[in-house]
């Protein structure tokens, strides 16, 4: 345990005050962010004689070489922090929460004289209504094709005026109420949100009786056809809520919380329930983390889960007391601008919900176990059968997209014990090759991945550099790695696809590695071709799918440069500020003022070429 000078220094300059306190190696590295009531208590805990600590947080002190810490006004804004610097530095020995995604929720934009639904993946503060989480994604696609069918809320994000002289065809195909050319007055259009508001919120015994009583009356003044939409919209809304399961007779906004360990590995989940129903589930897993226990799992799941752009419900159930709820709770509270209350049910539903919250934790935790048995099963067999010096855990995989030259790209996919880890892909825009040069192109990429400097001593090393191609590419990422010092430390390899015309080998996916004058042909049944070509076919998608998007930017921006005063820098950051060229069409003349690098001559023709070439009236 450490006791040098400058740590008991710093211990006896502690505050005894609320705050955070940052644990770092002799580098500067953040190993560990904690928070405290009282700092100097909290801290001096843990180098005191003969204190008694887990294994791992023995480890920990162990390369602790210095502490600092930040005071707050309160253990609420204690708790924020912490939660943030936790999020922004991701310190080695915190409990992390591995959460790359960011969930779906339908927006509402209230705050519009015609509001519109659309998906976001953030919460703001802007008036709007959010409804979410969405999780599966696939839950969403039901939901909107329901309110697409039954409530056509306009589509359109330009400012409504009600003058337009044709409708768009979203409306002459029966999904929008086309507000833009003034058929549907704000009131009607205020009842439609109305219901929209009630179906979202699962509130769909009122919404089935309002929409009944619209078809009785439609009947009585013998407007059969309108009557006779309504019956529809009534049915798909029975449709719907036969499928919803009422888990809650409350009807209230929930998010319940179960958890599960089995040896060395935990899980946590988390059920969405709102309105009373169960709108869909998400599972951490924590690995290797048998010495914590249940209360700091969940405490740490809580303030990294969730944050000012996720959807925090009013009421918060957990299968276990964490000591400090309460701040956590007015920490919440603080976020999202209302009461959040945390608690332990003890009877009743919400403990039965918790109860089969940890049941389905259980199921989720063994079936990531055996795939994780799996995944390395393969693994082990990649390295027998490449005769790799390492066991390939992490896997980075390169390809390069370009059409004679044309806007050349590539990508690096990053693969963690067999499964995809997309926060750390990366995209590349080749810079030093011009024309269809693509060994010139990995060499750039290569270098620009593995370069080192006088200050660092280098990137971190995968234990498995693939490249798409055959002995051409292998050879290019043989002399990069001489030339940066990666050949002690990473395994090499080229995956070639199979070619049908060619012999025996030729005709099964190859593998290409150095020193070996011919490929490894692998067969087509075996886990290890299915995940070499996994790994591949996700980074030729990812490339692809990055050359589609630059392609179409440049498309875009063609168009847009035809304009006059409008060139390259202009026409980019139009598209960036409204996000397509639709959205550039449909903004008005006083948006297109306002956004960047923009001025009132230069506006006014890009908004009389859009909407001559649209059709539009201006």
């Amino acid at each position: 345990m450490p006791s040098n000078e400058s740590i008991q220094r710093t211990i006896g300059e502690l505050p005894k005050s609320s705050g955070v306190y940052l644990m770092k190696d002799s580098e500067g590295e953040i190993l560990y962010v904690g928070k405290a009531k009282d700092l100097r208590t909290r801290v001096r805990s843990y180098f005191l004689p003969g204190a008694q600590h887990t294994p791992k947080t023995e480890v920990l002190l162990s390369k602790v070489a210095q502490v600092d810490f930040m005071v707050t006004e309160s253990e609420v804004e204690a708790y924020i922090l912490e939660s943030n610097l936790i999020k922004k530095n991701r310190p080695r020995y915190n409990v992390m929460l591995r959460d790359d995604k960011q969930y779906p929720y339908l927006r509402l934009t209230m705050q519009e004289d015609f509001p519109r639904l659309e998906v976001v993946r953030k919460i703001r503060k802007d008036g709007a209504r959010y409804f979410g989480p969405y999780v599966p994604g696939s839950n969403l696609r039901a939901t909107l094709e329901l309110i697409e069918r039954s409530f056509p809320l306009r589509k359109s994000r330009r400012k409504i005026e009600g003058t337009d002289n044709r409708p768009c065809l979203n409306h002459q195909i029966g999904r929008c109420l086309a507000p833009c050319a003034g058929k549907i007055s704000k009131a009607e259009y205020a009842r439609i949100v109305r219901e929209v508001t009630l179906f979202l919120k699962g509130k769909n015994k009122e919404l089935l009786r309002a929409l009944t009583a619209k078809m009785k009356a439609a009947s009585r003044a013998r407007e059969y056809e309108r009557a006779a939409t309504i019956r529809d919209q009534i049915r798909r809304i029975e449709t719907v809520t036969a499928q919803q399961k009422i888990i809650s007779a409350s009807l209230e906004d929930k998010d319940v919380f179960g958890m599960a360990r089995q040896g060395s590995s935990s899980a946590v989940e988390i059920l969405f329930v709102r309105g009373g129903k169960l709108l869909g589930k998400k599972d951490f897993f924590f690995d290797r983390h048998n010495s914590e226990g249940a209360e700091e799992l969940l405490r740490n799941t809580l303030i990294q889960y969730y944050g000012s752009d996720r959807l925090i419900p009013p009421r918060i159930f957990l299968p276990e007391v964490i000591g400090d709820s309460e701040t956590v709770a007015e920490a919440l509270s603080a976020l999202c601008g209302r009461r959040v209350h945390i608690g332990v049910p003890q009877r009743g539903v919400n403990r039965k919900l918790c109860r089969m919250a940890s049941e389905n934790a259980a199921l989720s935790l063994k079936a990531h176990r055996e795939r994780q048995t799996r995944d390395r099963s393969v693994l082990s067999e990649l390295q027998r059968a490449a005769g790799l010096k390492n066991l390939p855990r992490c896997i980075e995989a390169f390809d390069v997209s370009n059409i004679q030259g044309e806007l050349p790209v590539a990508s690096m996919v990053v693969f963690e014990n067999g499964r995809p880890r997309k926060s750390r892909y990366r995209h590349y825009r080749i810079r030093s090759v011009s024309g269809a040069n693509d060994y010139a192109m990995m060499e750039e990429v290569l270098m620009r991945r593995y370069r080192r400097d006088e200050k660092q001593t280098g990137p971190d090393v995968p234990d498995l550099i693939l490249m798409d191609g055959g002995k051409g590419q292998l050879h290019v990422l043989m002399e990069v790695a001489r030339r940066q010092g990666l050949l002690e430390g990473a395994d090499l390899a080229a995956l070639a696809k199979a070619r049908p015309g060619g012999n025996a080998v030729q005709q099964r996916e190859r593998i290409y590695l150095p020193g070996r004058r011919e490929p490894i042909g692998l067969d087509p049944e075996d886990p290890v071709c299915h995940l070499l070509q996994r790994i591949r076919d996700e980074a030729h998608r990812f490339a692809v799918a990055y050359y589609r998007k630059l392609h179409t930017r440049e498309s875009l921006s063609t168009r847009l440069k035809a304009v006059p005063g409008v060139g390259r820098k202009r026409s980019f950051s139009l598209l960036r500020h409204f996000g397509s060229l639709q959205r550039v069409r449909e903004a008005t003349l006083e948006e297109l003022i306002a956004a960047p690098s923009m001025n009132r001559p230069v506006a006014a023709r890009v908004y009389h070429a859009l909407h001559k070439e649209s059709g539009q009236p201006i």
